[in-house]
């Protein structure tokens, strides 16, 4: 082996060794940040604004990433100060609970916006720095280790969130307690950002995608067809999203320690089938299973509604893991079709799919303060506005999103990314770049972000 094959073998296995960190990060903060709004004094609509900013503020940082990475030398280096300006946000995230509580609600916000969409402006930089360091034959490999970490970095990330929370809530220390929860998120993500320091700089900069909305929409009808769903489908969704872990602690009063086991339920359901459903969707194709598991979501939050048994909830948690995992692959695999993976369209999807998420969280906010209660509370009215919300585009959308047939490349060699993390959801994946190639391999942008 050459000692330039030498290097890109260490750079490849520490960019993906890194996704260990990264979820690691994603999991101890995301989980918990509802119920640290909640503790900092939060009501409903600001509860969905501390919610949805993570993923807005990603998906707008998204949007003119590539025109800044296409300005920089070093792409290792603008990688390295993004996801070290994410990891001190996330520090100072913890010590809001030194603040006064209107001054804590309005920093925390604050600091999510930053840092966020600073972890969002690496993303195309990260992505050339892969497709530099990892040959295309190793995508596979490459893709299999890092989701390998990824999935067991959440896991242990969201249990051992809950067990600290638990732990020190008990001593009457719980703020102390999301001090060093959002402390230990941080040190994840500088670890991360030093895990860089071996990896091999790229030689080129990276490509700066034309994102515009209305450029992409008029691209294929397809694609415009599926995007309206899913950006109307992830509104409703997220009428809800923000409100599980509230509900849990301030009405259910479950404790810390049960709450992260039954976050981690929907996550291992998922690690668990999600290679099941790739299989299906290679034998009857993306669009039935979109389809199907796109009417199976709609009732996942008015389930909450049936009983607040823990063992009801875990049933439910269960079923969440399995059709969302369901429906994650399916959506993936129609994107990367519709869009033919093209980096700008992909921007542009995910930049109004912020805003949708965005929207769809102040909605759930304001019917948890000022909607009818359903059974005397406002955060179930919250679930079942979701349910009705998801329904809506399910009924008049979901059957003409038609047309995406079985593509010649695998489900299972789809790179996904970890989007985000989720209550009823786990890990929340979704794919970036080209589709896999007719070999079955992934295309040589087909790359999965940090």
């Amino acid at each position: 082996m050459s000692t330039a094959t030498q290097a890109d073998d260490r750079s490849a296995r520490r960019l993906a060794r890194e996704g260990l960190f990264q979820s690691l990060a994603q999991g101890l903060s995301e989980s918990y940040l509802s119920a640290f709004a909640l503790f900092l004094g939060a009501g409903g609509p600001v509860l969905g604004l501390v919610s949805a900013l993570p993923t807005a503020s990603t998906a707008l940082a998204q949007s003119v990433a590539g025109r800044l990475a296409a300005t920089r030398r070093s792409l290792r280096t603008l990688v390295a100060r993004a996801w070290s300006s994410h990891a001190a946000a996330l520090a100072a995230i913890g010590l809001c609970v030194l603040l006064p509580p209107s001054l804590a609600i309005a920093g925390l916000c604050l600091l999510l916006l930053v840092g966020w969409g600073a972890a969002g402006l690496a993303v195309p930089a990260w992505m050339t720095l892969v497709s530099d360091r990892v040959p295309r034959e190793r995508l596979g490999w490459f893709f299999g280790l890092r989701g390998a970490a990824q999935q067991a970095g959440v896991l242990v990330a969201i249990v051992a969130g809950g067990m600290l929370l638990w732990a020190l809530r008990r001593q009457d220390l719980e703020g102390f307690g999301f001090a060093v929860l959002f402390l230990a998120a941080a040190t994840a993500r500088f670890a991360g950002s030093a895990m860089l320091r071996g990896v091999a700089d790229s030689a080129r900069t990276a490509a700066a995608p034309r994102s515009r909305i209305r450029d992409a929409l008029g691209s294929s009808a397809r694609f415009r067809r599926l995007a309206i769903y899913l950006w109307l489908l992830h509104l409703g969704t997220h009428a809800a999203t923000p409100f599980f872990v509230p509900y849990m602690l301030a009405e259910l009063r479950l404790s810390y320690a049960q709450i992260g086991l039954l976050l981690a339920v929907p996550a291992a359901v998922k690690i668990g089938t999600i290679r099941f459903w790739g299989r299906l969707a290679d034998r009857v194709g993306p669009g039935p299973l979109l389809r199907l598991a796109g009417w199976l979501v709609v009732p996942v939050p008015a389930l909450w509604v049936v009983s607040g048994s823990p063992w009801w909830i875990l049933a439910c948690q269960v079923f969440s893991g399995l059709v969302w995992g369901a429906f994650e692959v399916a959506q993936a695999s129609a994107l990367l079709q519709t869009t033919r993976g093209r980096a700008g369209a992909v921007a542009a999807f995910h930049l109004v799919d912020g805003a949708a998420i965005l929207a769809g969280s102040l909605i759930g906010g304001l019917v948890v303060r000022f909607g009818v209660p359903v059974a005397g509370s406002g955060y179930l009215a919250a679930m079942m506005a979701s349910a009705l919300l998801r329904a809506v585009p399910s009924a008049l959308l979901l059957w003409r999103v038609r047309g995406i047939g079985r593509p010649m490349w695998s489900h299972l060699r789809i790179p996904l990314r970890l989007w985000s993390v989720r209550p009823t959801r786990g890990m929340s994946l979704r794919a970036w770049g080209e589709p896999p190639d007719d070999e079955g391999g992934p295309g040589p942008t087909a790359l999965s972000g940090p």
